[in-house]
């Protein structure tokens, strides 16, 4: 189940950035709920990929079209279970999920948020060739203050080109 993936891989990911406490108990409900609303019915405004293996979630991204739109189209949610990871799985559902833009989409830009902590996370965006366009110290759910980073690629297309770049000089 994604809930669970996203739990999960939000507590290993977060530990040394967020509180234990939240982490344990805000965050799972937090999750919870985002995921209920996101698949209470139809909706437009949002893309989400699911890697499967089997029987099991390996990884999932969400794309967000009228969240952040100043920015262009807000990749929220990008998370492979450890398992799988270092496999090319998160590389593949951003493929796949850019690949399904249509052409206007194509020629925004794309951005996100990440802890500037979540380092491994920061590493992949600035190999992708990810600009920090927005830093800001965030507190949230009355946690300590933390750094977020905003990345944003020029326009879809041209991570799509990133992305293909990678996966050829990798395979």
């Amino acid at each position: 189940m994604i809930i669970d993936l996203h739990v999960v891989m939000s507590k290993s990911t977060y530990a040394h950035v967020l509180p234990e406490h939240y982490l344990a108990n805000e965050l799972p409900l937090e999750k919870r709920e985002l995921w209920e609303k996101r698949f209470a019915g139809p909706n437009t405004d949002q893309l989400i990929f699911v890697a499967m293996h089997g029987q099991e979630i390996a990884g999932f991204c969400c794309f967000v079209f009228n969240e952040g739109k100043e920015h262009g189209t807000y990749l929220h949610n990008l998370y492979v279970s450890q398992e799988y990871q270092k496999r090319g799985v998160a590389k593949s559902l951003l493929n796949q999920a850019i690949e399904t833009f249509d052409s206007d989409r194509q020629k925004l830009p794309v951005h996100l948020l990440v802890f500037a902590k979540n380092t491994n996370a920061v590493a992949i965006y600035e190999k992708l060739d990810g600009t920090v366009i927005e830093k800001r110290d965030v507190s949230r759910w009355g946690n300590p203050t933390v750094e977020l980073l905003r990345y944003q690629w020029p326009f879809a297309d041209a991570l799509l080109q990133k992305l293909n770049n990678r996966q050829s000089q990798t395979t």
